[in-house]
């Protein structure tokens, strides 16, 4: 009986937390948005929602402590809460950079109007959002195949970060490209929070942690 009672909490934090999770990645998307367009009412608008949305992590956080604590679950009941833990507080700072993401979007807009804003940027947004869903994916199905497809992303997200600074010329320096700089290092570094998801997920899936070791490459990323 209190096997079924873990399981069942278990899996409605998962449903929890991916529903957090599809919210993020919207808002990934409309931050890049409104920062590509100069949507300014947009920018604003998840700034606000900051806070309330992050409230999900917060009681995620609690909910698993406490399963945790009560439960005291062992083996792939306490990989998978520990999976959960970690990936609502890389979601919450994910959010956070979404947050910064608005911010310059409104700053940049004060500055110059009619900045240059590469495509790049929108690409490394698409691929952030790829991997944080095959991510969520792996974590829900416990596929480390999905999971070996969001690590990989992650590269790509650099090549295209890259890719948007050996297009520039001198007339596209200068402050606009401040702000695209600031822009595609958040995006960068939002690849790198959904690749600390990965390490839990993996340990959840395969028992073994692999971030910063030789390991992950083994597993993830061929």
């Amino acid at each position: 009986m209190i096997g079924v009672i873990l399981e069942n909490k278990l899996s409605e934090l998962t449903n929890e937390v991916l529903e957090y999770s599809n919210q993020t990645g919207d808002r990934i998307n409309d931050a890049v948005d409104s920062f590509v367009e100069s949507d300014i009412s947009e920018a604003r608008k998840i700034i606000e929602s900051t806070s309330l949305i992050n409230e999900k992590s917060h009681a995620l956080e609690h909910d698993c402590l406490k399963i945790l604590g009560l439960h005291q679950p062992v083996a792939r009941d306490l990989r998978m809460g520990a999976a959960i833990l970690r990936t609502s507080i890389e979601l919450e700072r994910i959010n956070i950079l979404a947050a910064y993401i608005a911010r310059y979007a409104i700053d940049a807009h004060k500055n110059m109007s009619h900045s240059y804003k590469p495509a790049h940027l929108s690409f490394m947004s698409q691929t952030v959002q790829s991997m944080l869903k095959d991510g969520m994916g792996a974590l829900v199905a416990q596929d480390i195949q999905l999971l070996k497809r969001s690590t990989k992303n992650y590269v790509n997200i650099q090549d295209f970060y890259n890719q948007m600074f050996s297009k520039q010329n001198e007339d596209t320096l200068g402050s606009a490209q401040t702000y695209n700089i600031l822009v595609g290092r958040n995006l960068l570094s939002m690849g790198h929070h959904i690749m600390g998801m990965a390490d839990r997920i993996a340990y959840m899936i395969i028992g073994k942690r692999v971030m910063h070791h030789k390991v992950f490459y083994n597993v993830l990323m061929q």
